[in-house]
């Protein structure tokens, strides 16, 4: 346990100084001092001189602070029993390692363009938050948590941060870094110029304005009802945003001057560090909730009940928590879109839209892509929550979804979900092609139609053939980018196929008892756990088997895929062989938790194969 703190601790650090000297790399003008990766001027060890040394050292120190986090993430197994979900956090650090290495060779390999240098600032945030979300979580044991107005000022201050960070990176690498020579306006008196890089300026300086706004206020209220530790990291937060904008204003006033903007930069990652601290710092722990909260789903939420499902629940627009109603509603109709799923879905729309067209991909239909599959993928779940809002107020883990709950009445959901999917379908045709159009609006028809309505309360079979809706998003992604299909977005479908099974029953195994009460016809409620523990190997198995097909017969893919491939799925094939042997909920949430990793990293292999091998 204490091994697993300093580690915690010090790899947090590390990533911190990896960050600054990330920036230098930039400042310097030493992107491109090593024009190929992995090596550097086809060598190991290239000169180490002038600005090869900055950039050969910026590739030694993240190798040595991907070692770490590799030793930290043994460390968090072997606490896990003491420290809860050090295990999932340490796999969520893991993969956005190795997202960054990836990204780290595309940028390279792509010649620093400033959406791609952008894009590996913000997973570097991302990757830095949650290293110093795994430190405290090490550390910290709140006795007393903040109260919800600070946890949200705090929460919405750090997303705010972020943002401000990505545009101040997209700023600092084009045009735009001395579009506007003169404060406070642009040029004299011109507050919004007319040109591309101007506006984008000011759009920079008037975000910091929010940030130092929501800051200020994050302090204010912490300083009244906040425990000490959380008003010490607020103040600290409130400090760092006051150099921050004046290190901001001199950026201009120097001209860019390279230890000003080495300065700017450190202090927003300083800064948006300490929010991510002041933020879990306002987190309860789950020991927090009451018994009889965690012994039975709640039977009155927001003055509903859920012992109603047909409908006719009573609503509060505020929500259980007593947030204000905007954000309340806000909060719920995103709930029903089921935001975490979507982005597992993105991840594979978007990697083979890349693997389908790397050199020829334009930004514009990646991100209506983007948009029209959230919108498609929304609208399928908001579907879900409407049909299915019965059965999820009798299952201890969807009780407290926006419907069942009383939060959203049923109409409320079903009209959210027939625009978000008329919107899918605008965005698919008009922004992208009618191929692309068809096969999203198809999945929302199958997910809905043959999953929801159909299969998942009349067969045990169920996850298999509904899995199909959750496997289109490969054919998406290979429409968009291509126009038609080809022979590997089939194979694409068929691994995403043969995934949901192990993924899904995995759970059930776990909430058998869940589906049981509730009368669905999951596998283990209807087979037995043994038959279903049987499955999910020979699923796996042809799983394993499927993921190889892209590098023969197809030769789709290289050896970089192959390699990774062999590892992700040995280690899934072991996990099964684990639940397979009857070792207990442990081995089914794990390999249900490693099942999302696994989809992740293959296509984030692929990703790599393509652009790197």
């Amino acid at each position: 346990m204490r091994w697993y703190q300093r580690l915690s601790v010090v790899t947090a650090v590390a990533a911190y100084l990896l960050i600054l000297l990330g920036g230098l790399v930039r400042i310097s003008g030493s992107g491109m001092a090593c024009p190929d990766w992995p090596l550097c001027h086809g060598r190991f060890v290239p000169p180490l001189e002038g600005s090869v040394l900055i950039e050969y050292a910026h590739r030694l120190v993240a190798a040595s602070v991907s070692v770490l986090v590799l030793i930290t993430t043994a460390a968090a197994v072997m606490a896990q029993r003491a420290v809860r979900g050090a295990a999932l956090t340490a796999g969520i650090v893991v993969a956005l390692v190795a997202v960054q290495v990836v990204l780290g060779g595309i940028t390279v390999k792509m010649d620093l363009t400033p959406a791609l240098v952008t894009t590996h600032l913000g997973v570097a945030m991302l990757f830095l938050a949650g290293l110093l979300v795994q430190a405290v979580v090490a550390l910290e044991t709140p006795a007393q948590p903040a109260p919800l107005g600070v946890r949200r000022l705090a929460l919405l201050a750090a997303a705010a941060t972020y943002i401000m960070v990505l545009i101040g990176g997209f700023v600092g690498s084009s045009a735009a870094a001395l579009a506007c020579p003169s404060l406070p306006a642009c040029r004299g008196p011109v507050v919004l110029p007319p040109d591309w890089p101007g506006r984008l300026h000011m759009l920079h300086r008037a975000w910091a304005v929010v940030v130092t706004l929501l800051v200020f206020a994050t302090a204010a209220v912490a300083r009244r009802t906040g425990p000490r530790r959380v008003t010490t990291a607020a103040n600290v937060a409130a400090a760092l945003v006051v150099v921050q904008f004046a290190a901001g204003v001199l950026n201009v006033a120097t001209r860019l001057s390279p230890a000003v903007q080495g300065l700017h930069l450190g202090l927003a990652a300083a800064l948006f560090g300490t929010l991510v601290v002041l933020s879990m710092l306002t987190v309860p722990l789950p020991e927090a909730r009451p018994a009889a909260a965690a012994a039975a789903p709640l039977r009155t939420i927001a003055g509903g009940s859920v012992d109603d499902p047909t409908g006719a629940l009573r609503w509060s627009p505020a929500g259980p928590s007593g947030a204000p109603p905007a954000l309340a509603l806000a909060r719920d109709y995103l709930q029903l879109m089921k935001p975490r799923i979507i982005l597992l879905l993105l991840v594979t729309t978007v990697t083979t839209m890349v693997v389908a067209s790397p050199h020829h991909l334009s930004l514009a239909v990646l991100a209506l892509t983007v948009l029209g599959g959230t919108l498609a993928a929304g609208s399928a779940n908001a579907f879900n929550m409407y049909i299915d809002r019965d059965i999820d107020a009798v299952m201890q883990r969807t009780c407290l979804r926006p419907v069942p709950a009383g939060r959203l009445r049923p109409r409320q959901a079903i009209g959210f979900g027939i625009v978000t999917g008329l919107l899918s379908v605008l965005v698919m045709a008009w922004g992208v092609n009618t191929l692309s159009a068809v096969l999203s609006t198809a999945g929302i028809v199958f997910y809905v139609a043959v999953y929801t309505l159909w299969l998942k309360r009349t067969t045990p079979q169920n996850i298999v053939i509904g899995g199909a809706a959750g496997a289109v998003p490969p054919l998406v992604g290979w429409a968009a980018a291509t126009g038609h299909l080809g022979l590997p977005a089939l194979v694409l479908f068929a691994i995403v196929f043969l995934w949901t099974p192990p993924h899904f029953w995995a759970l059930a195994l776990a909430k058998a008892d869940d589906y049981r009460a509730a009368q669905v016809p999951m596998l283990p409620v209807v087979k037995g756990e043994q038959e279903t523990r049987r499955q999910i190997l020979w699923y796996s198995l042809a799983l394993s088997a499927a993921s190889l097909v892209l590098y023969a017969p197809l030769h789709a893919l290289g050896l970089v895929y192959l390699f990774a491939a062999i590892i992700l799925d040995a280690v899934f094939v072991l996990m099964a062989w684990a639940v397979f042997s009857g070792r207990g909920q442990r081995a089914e949430m794990s390999l249900f938790g490693y099942s999302l990793l696994y989809l992740a990293l293959l296509f984030g292999s692929m990703v790599a194969d393509r652009l790197i091998g």
